[in-house]
């Protein structure tokens, strides 16, 4: 889970209960004198979602029977990523996003601004629609979120298109997962275990033409044409295969600026990816996963090291920084600096030319990365971390560069 996550420590179902009487029927105690409750009891986990918004985030939550019932902590944890990737990326103060697909519980608007004050959002459903606007009415956020009627067969991100003038900052889906009834009916039968939870949703909400992939993918195009309209496109995926394809896909239209994250909730995990045509990079942490069975399909590191033989004299960093023509050096905090590239001039064809290499054409704004000398494990280093820039040769370079001149004064 989620570091922020409040849920990575099991709720005390008993005290839970007492929040929230509906919720009592459906406790069973446990051998050790606690609680839980039956997670295929599809009553049972209403109830607990119910219980938990209403106590943690004073959301009140009604859901048709046969829509689907969304598990908070799961829901919570992408909507804290997205955090994240706003506080890096996302210089405004208000905030605007964009859900596709919102359901009847309209589950992450709601998180989303009881947990964020400064967010706005649209949500768009179509069958669903008037579930979804009376829950965001109900909860006295209808200033803040709007609930808009999707067109079937129409844009995915149709308020992208309506409103273009200014662009949003993130949008954010939970796709239906799978292509055919036969394909929801054979997944649950290739589990190893049974199910730990009943599933909640209904057809409309588990099924699409293609499965995730392809809706994933229709995404990725439709972006394609609108890039700037939205700083970052998200979405939850349900099945660790699908990022392949949808990584290759973002390779065959050179999007090389992308994040790979993974949600865990007791035994179920589902990922998510996050993918922009604008210059901000998001840290390793953020957009890469130490899952071995998908490192090929990680985004490049945006972090670098370059090792040093000995730590180096503390002039020594800004020294070298300084003496490169046009990269503009500013003191960081922790005796890190910022290093903003505008031209590359270290590099053998620069001096070849005598002038500064120019740096990609779609550039709109210089290179930016922050620079600092290390500790770790491995002895001392110096680290890039590369914060804003299109071109990653340029990235590299500049880092090789650094980093040799350091070496010579440890040498």
């Amino acid at each position: 889970m989620h570091p922020r996550n409040p849920y990575r420590t099991p709720p005390d179902f008993n005290a839970l209960a007492g929040t929230y009487p509906p919720l009592r029927p459906f406790i069973r105690q446990t051998a050790n004198g606690g609680g839980t409750i039956d997670f295929k009891n599809d009553a049972a986990q209403r109830r607990l979602t119910e219980a938990l918004l209403k106590r943690d985030f004073q959301i009140v939550l009604k859901l048709p029977e046969d829509r689907l019932c969304p598990p908070v902590p799961n829901r919570l944890n992408y909507v804290l990523w997205i955090q994240d990737i706003v506080a890096i990326s996302c210089p405004e103060v208000a905030v605007r996003g964009v859900d596709i697909g919102t359901g009847a519980s309209a589950i992450y608007p709601l998180l989303g601004c009881r947990s964020s004050p400064s967010w706005r959002f649209v949500g768009t459903d179509d069958l669903s629609i008037v579930s979804a606007q009376a829950n965001v009415e109900s909860n006295g956020l209808s200033h803040r979120i709007d609930i808009v009627r999707a067109q079937p067969g129409g844009p995915i991100f149709l308020p992208l298109l309506q409103d273009s003038d200014v662009p949003f900052d993130f949008t954010m889906c939970n796709p239906p997962f799978y292509s055919s009834s036969e394909e929801v009916t054979a997944s649950a039968e290739a589990k190893e275990y049974t199910p730990n939870a009943v599933c909640t949703g209904a057809d409309v909400e588990m099924i699409t033409a293609g499965g995730e992939a392809q809706f994933v993918a229709t995404m990725v195009r439709e972006s394609l044409q609108i890039k700037d309209s939205c700083r970052w496109y998200t979405s939850m995926l349900g099945k660790m295969a699908s990022l392949s394809d949808v990584v290759t896909l973002f390779r065959e239209h050179s999007i090389d600026n992308y994040a790979i994250t993974e949600f865990v909730q007791g035994q179920t995990r589902r990922w998510a990816v996050a993918w922009s045509f604008q210059d901000a990079r998001l840290p390793d942490g953020l957009a890469r996963i130490s899952n071995t069975a998908l490192h090929t399909l990680m985004p490049a590191r945006n972090t670098l090291r370059q090792r040093l033989s000995h730590t180096p004299p503390v002039s020594a960093l800004p020294t070298v920084l300084s003496a490169l023509r046009d990269v503009i050096v500013s003191p960081n905090e922790a005796s890190s600096f910022i290093a903003t590239v505008r031209g590359d001039t270290w590099s053998r064809a620069a001096r070849r030319k005598g002038t500064p290499v120019a740096l990609n054409t779609e550039l709109i704004a210089p290179s930016v990365c922050r620079v600092s000398v290390i500790q770790d494990e491995a002895g001392p280093a110096v680290e890039f971390t590369r914060v804003r820039g299109r071109d990653r040769q340029v990235f590299e370079s500049f880092v090789n560069h650094v980093g040799r001149k350091m070496r010579e004064f440890t040498a």
